[in-house]
């Protein structure tokens, strides 16, 4: 992380001759002046604290005003380390021997304590995913064991979910270094890919005795997508029909044309959301989080982090549903 982003370019002008007895009364209403010799070359920045530590200079030019300087490049940190061995709480920046303005103490807390809220829902979000890929995996396991003449087959099935929770953790990894990543998108048809997704869940299904019923347009769909965000977010809606799903019931799903534009529609008879909560289910955190049908656990994240992703791909997700008959969700992309 670097500090380029957070550099304050407002700032008043103090000239080196000025008596500090008038900048003391300007720096009483701002943090820091910028301080100009004759031809208004900036020779660095003056604070309060400046004028407190050296009460015999009687203008600007009897202060010492030499303070470390950071580059907009500089790594937060570093300018942190700076800041703490000097007691500084701002710090003049400049490009080579342009100034560009000021690193404020306080800009840097506020941005780091963002950054660790929000590496705390990413850290959740990963958690959070790699549940359906070693559920999925647990489930599988079993069928070894109950079908040992399917065994190529679920074998295969493991491996995907194997290569699945292996790119959640490479995710984990991207994330620590780059929380804006933007969407990596590339050509995609959708009801292939809806159809891959479904085709995964079987570890989970199987440990409930679920059966998913699929009804996919046979008109092709291509647009650009992230396929592993995207993915991650239907399998999210899949496994949530799944985990509050009675056992041995049958899960719809299908996709169809509206406007142009393919909707994914998956449906349980589940427990269904009772009314009351149903405003908060795509809030992050949400209290909204239940148990599913055979105790399974929830973070509260699962449902956010699938809208935030259709959302970024442009699309629009809603849902209906009523308490003790199920729910309907809609993916139109």
């Amino acid at each position: 992380m670097i500090i380029e982003a957070l550099i304050s370019q407002e700032y008043t002008t103090a000239s080196v001759l000025e008596d500090t007895r008038d900048v003391w009364n300007y720096l009483l209403d701002c943090d820091y002046m910028a301080v100009v010799d004759e031809d208004s070359l900036i020779l660095g920045i003056v604070t309060l604290n400046d004028l407190i530590s050296q009460p015999e200079s009687r203008n600007l030019l009897d202060c010492d005003l030499s303070k470390p300087k950071v580059s907009p490049g500089s790594e937060i940190f570093d300018v942190l380390s700076e800041m703490e061995k000097g007691q500084f709480e701002y710090l003049p920046v400049y490009d080579k021997e342009t100034f560009v303005g000021v690193i404020k103490l306080i800009d840097i807390t506020r941005h780091l304590a963002t950054n660790v809220k929000n590496l705390k829902l990413e850290y959740h979000k990963v958690i959070h995913d790699l549940r359906n890929p070693i559920s999925n995996i647990s489930g599988l396991l079993r069928l070894l064991e109950e079908q040992p003449e399917d065994n190529q087959k679920i074998l295969s099935l493991c491996n995907t979910s194997c290569d699945h929770a292996l790119n959640i953790l490479d995710d984990l990894i991207v994330i620590a270094g780059d929380e804006h990543r933007p969407l990596l998108k590339e050509p995609t048809e959708l009801n292939e890919f809806y159809e891959n997704c479904v085709r995964d869940q079987n570890g989970l299904l199987s440990q409930k005795s679920i059966t998913i019923e699929t009804d996919f347009c046979a008109q092709q769909y291509h647009i650009s997508v992230d396929r592993k965000q995207l993915r991650r977010a239907i399998e999210n809606l899949l496994s949530n029909a799944i985990k509050f799903s009675y056992p041995n019931s049958v899960i719809k799903v299908s996709t169809k044309f509206e406007d142009s534009r393919l909707t994914l529609k998956i449906l349980d008879a589940g427990i269904g959301i009772p009314e009351n909560i149903q405003s908060d289910i795509f809030n992050d955190f949400t209290t909204a989080r239940r148990a599913g049908t055979s105790g399974e656990s929830s973070t509260g994240l699962g449902l956010s982090l699938t809208k935030r992703c259709i959302k970024d791909h442009g699309g629009m997700i809603r849902f209906k549903s009523t308490e003790g008959k199920g729910s309907k969700f809609y993916v139109t992309l």
